[in-house]
C-alpha cells in the first residue's frame, strides 16, 4: 500500500482530485454565500417590492392580475392573495410555508421601504436544492415575503434558486465531465512526466546492477529530458572510469606477472633451501593476490553473468570432498534431491572456496549446508571461531577490510575473500548475508536463483 501511495502518479492524482473538489465547493459557496442583503437566496430589492405594491393598489381590480403576472419573471414569483394565509407552524409539511420570526429582523429593509404596510416572512423547507412542483405551478423558493396592501389584499413574493437547483439536478453530469477532464489531464501528466521519470528510475536500478546497461531515451518535459541526458552523461563517465580502472589493473597485473616469473626463475638459484622456499612462497602469494584483485574488479564491474544451470548440491559435495582429502575439517549436509540453480560452475566453486578458506582460517572447522527456498538455493557455511562483533558485520564485505590486522595472507588475508563472494553472488542475481549467532562463529549464507524444476 505504501508503494502505491508514495508513487508520483498517485500523488498527482490525489492533488487533482482535491483540487476538483475544492473547485466545486468554491462554486457552491459563491452561489450561496451571503453578502449583506436579506438572504442568500435573494428576493427582489425592497424598493421594487414597494413599487409593485403601489402599482397594484392604484390599479383597478381588473388590471391587478395582469400587473402581478408582469412582475413574475424567471425565478421570481409574485402572487396576489385575498388575505394573509393561515400559518401552520412547526407541523407544516415539506414544501409548505411556515412562520419564520427569526428572519423578520433580516428583512428590516423591507419593512422600512414599505411605508408602514404589514410584513410577514415565511420559510419553506425542501426547496433549496430540489422541489418537485406541478406543471403550471410557479417556482417556489425557501423564503416568502407577505406584504399587506392598503386595498386589503396580500402580495406574496418569493424567488426560487433555479440555478442552484439545476446545478444539483445535473451534478452527476457535471461530475462525469469533470472526471473525464481530470482523467485526460492525468493521462497527459503520465505521458509527459510520470512515464519518463519511471523510465529514469528503472534505468537507475539497472545501472546499479549492471554498469553496462543501455542508456535511456530522454523524453517528456524539458526538465525531465535534461535530467535524462545528465543521467546518461554521468553513466557513461562512470563506466569509462571503471573500465579504465579495470584495464589499468589488468595491465599492471600483466607486467607484474612477467616480473614475478623472472623472480621465480631467479629464486631457484638461491643456494639455501629455507630461503629459497620462503622466496617462492612469497612470489606465489603475490600471484594469488593479483588474481584476487582482478577477479574482484571484473566481478564487481562486469556485466551480469550468463545463465548457467548447475546442481548446487552435487557441486558443493564434490568440492567439500576434495577439501576433505587435503586434510580440511569440513562437514556437509543437504537434502538428497538435486538443487538446480543459476550460476557459473567456476564462480560457484570460487564462492565456496573463499567461504571455506575464511571459516577454516578463523574457526579451524567448517560446516556446509544447502537448503531449497522459495525462489533460491541457500548455501550456508558456518565456522567454530570467535564470531564477529555486530557492528563489524557490515564492514567485512568491503574490499580490503579485515578483522585481523596483520598484512600476511596466512594471518588475516588481504580482505578480498568476502568481497569477491558478494560480487560473484550479486553478478548472478544472488546475495550474501552474514550473521554471528551465539552458538557458533560466523555464518555466511549465499542465496543463488533457483532454476526451474528446483
Amino acid at each position: 500500500m505504501g508503494r502505491i501511495t508514495g508513487s508520483l502518479l498517485f500523488r498527482i492524482a490525489a492533488l487533482f482530485l482535491l483540487g476538483l473538489l475544492a473547485l466545486q465547493m468554491t462554486i457552491l459557496l459563491a452561489a450561496m454565500w451571503p453578502d449583506g442583503r436579506p438572504i442568500m437566496f435573494r428576493l427582489i430589492a425592497p424598493e421594487d417590492a414597494r413599487e409593485i405594491a403601489e402599482a397594484i393598489e392604484q390599479a383597478p381590480p381588473a388590471l391587478r392580475p395582469a400587473i402581478v403576472a408582469a412582475a413574475s419573471t424567471g425565478p421570481t414569483s409574485v402572487e396576489l392573495l385575498p388575505y394573509f394565509p393561515e400559518e401552520n407552524g412547526a407541523g407544516a409539511r415539506e414544501g409548505e410555508a411556515r412562520p419564520a420570526p427569526w428572519l423578520e429582523e433580516r428583512f428590516r429593509r423591507y419593512a422600512e421601504a414599505l411605508s408602514g404596510r404589514p410584513l410577514r416572512v415565511q420559510a419553506r423547507e425542501g426547496t433549496i436544492f430540489s422541489w418537485n412542483r406541478r406543471p403550471g405551478e410557479p417556482p417556489r423558493g425557501p423564503i416568502r415575503v407577505l406584504i399587506g396592501l392598503r386595498s386589503g389584499e396580500v402580495l406574496a413574493i418569493e424567488r426560487a434558486p433555479l440555478a442552484l437547483q439545476q446545478l444539483a439536478s445535473r451534478y452527476l453530469l457535471v461530475g462525469l465531465v469533470a472526471g473525464a477532464v481530470l482523467l485526460l489531464i492525468l493521462l497527459t501528466l503520465l505521458w509527459q512526466v510520470v512515464r519518463p521519470v519511471a523510465r529514469l528510475a528503472q534505468a537507475t536500478t539497472a545501472f546499479r546492477e549492471d554498469i553496462a546497461a543501455p542508456d535511456i531515451v530522454p523524453g517528456g518535459a524539458r526538465e525531465v529530458r535534461i535530467l535524462g541526458e545528465a543521467f546518461n552523461a554521468m553513466k557513461q563517465r562512470i563506466g569509462a572510469l571503471v573500465g579504465e580502472r579495470t584495464r589499468m589493473l589488468a595491465a599492471i597485473a600483466h607486467d607484474l606477472r612477467t616480473c614475478l616469473t623472472r623472480l621465480r626463475l631467479r629464486a631457484d638459484h638461491i643456494p639455501e633451501d629455507r630461503q629459497r622456499m620462503r622466496a617462492v612462497n612469497d612470489i606465489e602469494e603475490m600471484s594469488r593476490l593479483l588474481e584476487d584483485i582482478l577477479l574482484f574488479a571484473r566481478a564487481e564491474t562486469g556485466p551480469p553473468a550468463q545463465d548457467q544451470i548447475i546442481d548446487a548440491r552435487a557441486e558443493a559435495l564434490a568440492y567439500v570432498e576434495l577439501r576433505q582429502e587435503t586434510g580440511d575439517e569440513i562437514s556437509f549436509s543437504a537434502a538428497e534431491q538435486a538443487m538446480p540453480c543459476r550460476c557459473a560452475p567456476l564462480a560457484f566453486r570460487r564462492i565456496l572456496a573463499n567461504l571455506l578458506d575464511n571459516a577454516i582460517r578463523y574457526g579451524a572447522r567448517a560446516h556446509v549446508s544447502l537448503r531449497q527456498e522459495d525462489t533460491s538455493i541457500a548455501v550456508v557455511v558456518t565456522d567454530e571461531g570467535a564470531g564477529v562483533p555486530e557492528d563489524m558485520i557490515a564492514q567485512i564485505t568491503a574490499p580490503f577490510e579485515r578483522l585481523e590486522q596483520s598484512r600476511g595472507r596466512h594471518g588475516g588475508g588481504v580482505g578480498l575473500g568476502l568481497s569477491i563472494v558478494k560480487a560473484l553472488a550479486e553478478s548472478h542475481g544472488g546475495s550474501l548475508t552474514l550473521e554471528s549467532p551465539g552458538d557458533c562463529g560466523l555464518q555466511a549464507t549465499v542465496r543463488l536463483p533457483a532454476a526451474a524444476g528446483g
